[in-house]
């Protein structure tokens, strides 16, 4: 039980940031706890709509997301108590348990990260409805919200018209990393660990991946700088359309989705590696899909609701074929094109995918099997142990149209792709 000296709490609720360098929402929960005098918990919840819920009649999560996500948890756990604080961990949204808190410690502010999607905002309308302060806080973002209302005035609709407005002005430069504030001393967790953590850490890590995907703040950052380490990041832009290779890309993308790193940190250790190394194209291209990753975020935040319908944000009505059995081919890799099935095979087994083949199966699902794009996108996000909301149906819909393209879609030439990307077929054979 919290004994009557702990009943004042200020809740850090834990979402996507499973770490405790450079992370402002728990900076800032640390500073409320010591301006209320309180003690300050982090509180993970293992969310139904996320371990138990569905959609189209998918998973909203997949065991290796599941796997990642326990990992990460637990390491953010003993990084806390390493510092002096805590981790609980429930299985239940977060106003329901906040309100069960409520019935004997006085919860006196929650601080979460801004949310993405209206999810995550309906989350902390409910909490804000129980009486407690709610204080949402940019933190897994280059640019505070101030920057990008100042550089930008509006979001501009386009990638483009992003990017050139960030580096040709030069009105908003990325945030610089904080560090780890110390939480102080934190009540124990009045209740057993949820069984589904115990279930996710006992799945195996998927077989045959490039990189060993285990969740947490130390892996992520031992994998970054072996990655700078190694030089690769010089020759990055000619690599990164790879569809495997260990140094071909960062592989950042499972650790920077569950924000096991910092991606301002990675940002300037860009800039760091630029000035010891010497800058090209190529380091610049890193930075760019950061900028990709930023927009998206962004863009989900304005787009709202709408990145969730077949028309998407941009209106555009599409006509979709209802065809379960092409979808279920489609999702087992068994479509008859080799570039396709190679890497839907790759998810299967390992809960990941490149970047240059997950455009190829959403041009193949969209403009060669006619379904409805959010079919591959609930798919994914079902599968990949990298999923990031905003990037995912942000990339889904710019590629079926209905997104921030203004070239309305993109349509992939699946023979030319293979054999600009796989010329010797040792991907597709690998898989296949």
């Amino acid at each position: 039980m919290i004994s009557p000296s702990e009943s004042n709490l200020v809740l850090w609720l834990v979402r996507d940031t499973c770490r405790i360098a450079d992370n402002p929402a728990f900076d800032r929960a640390v500073g409320e706890a010591k301006r209320k005098r309180a003690s300050v918990v982090a509180l993970a919840c293992l969310e139904p709509r996320r371990w138990q819920q569905a959609q189209f009649g998918l998973a909203r999560s997949g065991p290796e997301w599941r796997r990642f996500r326990a990992e990460s948890l637990m390491a953010l756990r003993a990084s806390l108590e390493a510092a002096g604080g805590g981790l609980w961990l429930v299985a239940g949204n977060p106003a329901e348990t906040i309100a069960r808190l409520l019935e004997t410690v006085n919860v006196v502010s929650v601080v979460t990260d801004l949310p993405l999607a209206p999810e995550e905002e309906g989350e902390n309308a409910d909490i804000q409805a129980l009486g407690v302060q709610t204080l949402a806080v940019p933190t897994d973002e280059l640019f505070d919200a101030a920057q990008i209302i100042t550089a930008l005035d509006q979001l501009p609709s386009s990638f483009t018209k992003f990017r050139k407005t960030i580096e040709d002005k030069h009105r908003a430069e990325p945030l610089l990393p904080i560090g780890a504030p110390m939480p102080g001393a934190s009540p124990k967790q009045p209740w057993p660990d949820p069984k589904e953590l115990a279930d996710a850490l006992a799945h195996p890590m998927g077989n045959r991946t490039e990189v060993e995907a285990r969740g947490g703040e130390a892996a992520a950052k031992r994998l970054w700088q072996d990655y700078l380490e190694s030089g690769a990041l010089s020759s990055y832009k000619k690599t990164r359309n790879s569809f495997s290779g260990r140094t071909h890309s960062s592989h950042l993308s499972a650790w920077l989705a569950h924000g096991c790193i910092s991606v301002r940190e990675v940002w300037h250790d860009i800039l760091i590696y630029e000035q010891s190394r010497g800058a090209n194209e190529s380091t610049y291209w890193l930075r760019f899909e950061l900028l990709w990753r930023e927009f998206f975020r962004w863009y989900a935040r304005k787009s709202g609701a709408s990145l969730f319908k077949r028309e998407g944000p941009s209106r555009r009505v599409l006509e979709v074929t209802d065809d379960r059995e092409r979808f279920d081919r489609w999702c087992q890799g068994h479509t008859g094109a080799d570039i396709v099935d190679a890497p839907m095979r790759e998810l299967h087994f390992t809960g990941w995918m490149s970047n240059r083949a997950r455009q190829l199966v959403a041009s193949y699902l969209i403009y060669e099997a006619g379904l409805d794009w959010r079919l591959g996108a609930a798919w994914l996000e079902s599968r990949l142990v990298d999923f990031d909301v905003a990037s995912n149906w942000g990339n889904w819909a710019y590629i079926a149209g209905v997104g921030p393209d203004p070239r309305g879609g993109r349509i992939f030439n699946l023979e030319l792709q293979a054999e600009r990307y796989d010329p010797d077929g040792r991907y597709r054979r690998h898989w296949l």
